[in-house]
């Protein structure tokens, strides 16, 4: 199988993108180590994939070590990670009404969770012969977003991870950015019922016009990104 032996942690794989990548990387031979804050959902996923569960908050640094100290002791190196983890708040808010709680909270988990995470992976990455980062970043941090925090975070994440590349290039570590579209995942899912809200029209119209893809479509991609096929790509990858 493609991903067989690799040792894949999916950081954000309870839901959405990330369940379907750490599900498809499990069934292509994988071990797939699935880290987020939602206990639940975490752990439903994991048993439904034979793979194994650690509760995790991403802007925690304490957390994120304890994370990767786990995965040292369990396998002793670490060949893929994907940082899947992010959230949306204060879609269609109004600059002059976005709080500050709101764009600190979702800076620290989309932007200081993806550094944190690359941080403490890279140790155990250098042990893996050919050591794979996956940012999920966002088409929205080029095209735009229904909110100013979650836009601005993501292309955060993909300055860092171009950044990143480069340096991480040298231990025979290659870092892609992927950059979905319109995903159907809880989280887009609310911001169209947010939308549908404020425009006083119905929720299942809005998914309708929204023409949503799948994330099985975009798992398909991150598992091939996660293979050694896909060793001579470079740089961004953009979805539907």
């Amino acid at each position: 199988m493609q991903l067989q032996n690799k040792i894949i942690l999916v950081v954000g794989g309870a839901t959405g993108i990330g369940k379907a990548t750490a599900t498809l990387c499990a069934k292509r031979g994988a071990q797939v180590v699935i880290a987020d804050i939602n206990e639940t959902a975490g752990i439903e996923t994991a048993t439904a994939t034979n793979s194994s569960f650690i509760k995790v908050d991403v802007t925690s640094e304490s957390n994120i070590t304890a994370l990767y100290n786990k995965i040292d002791s369990q396998y002793g190196r670490l060949d893929v990670l994907i940082q899947a983890a992010g959230l949306l708040k204060g879609a269609f808010t109004p600059i002059e009404e976005l709080t500050y709680e709101t764009w600190k909270l979702v800076m620290d988990i989309n932007v200081k969770g993806s550094f944190l995470s690359v941080k403490h992976a890279t140790p155990l990455l250098k042990k893996s012969k050919r050591g794979v980062v996956l940012l999920l970043s966002s088409g929205a941090a080029q095209g735009g977003s229904s909110s100013y925090a979650y836009g601005a975070s993501k292309g955060g994440v993909t300055s860092l991870g171009i950044t990143l590349a480069g340096k991480l290039a040298p231990d025979n570590i290659r870092l892609n950015v992927l950059h979905p579209g319109n995903i159907r995942t809880p989280m887009k899912l609310s911001v169209i019922e947010a939308d549908a809200q404020k425009r006083g029209e119905s929720m299942d119209k809005l998914v309708a016009e929204s023409n949503l893809g799948e994330p099985e479509g975009v798992a398909r991609i991150l598992a091939w990104l996660a293979s050694d096929d896909a060793d001579y790509l470079r740089g961004n990858v953009f979805t539907r």
